[in-house]
């Protein structure tokens, strides 16, 4: 693996990640105790940032029933 982004969006923490010639994006879940690899491979991290609210958005509203207390907005720090 190489560089990475993070970013934190309510209770989750979003990472999109370099490997190889394509970028994943994880969702923790700390409150849960998951940890979840989207299934698309992104051909850029700017790809991979934008499917990041969605998937964060989908894991707490629809799979845990939770309110979102943040508006969508990331603020991306590189690692």
């Amino acid at each position: 693996m190489g560089r990475g982004y993070k970013a934190q969006y309510d209770y989750v923490e979003l990472t999109v990640e370099q490997q190889a010639d394509h970028w994943r994006l994880r969702l923790r879940d700390t409150r849960h105790g998951e940890d979840i690899l989207h299934e698309d491979e992104f051909p850029t991290a700017a790809e991979a940032r934008d499917a990041a609210v969605a998937l964060a958005e989908h894991h707490i509203n629809v799979q845990h029933n939770d309110t979102l207390l943040l508006p969508a907005r990331l603020s991306w720090r590189e690692y």
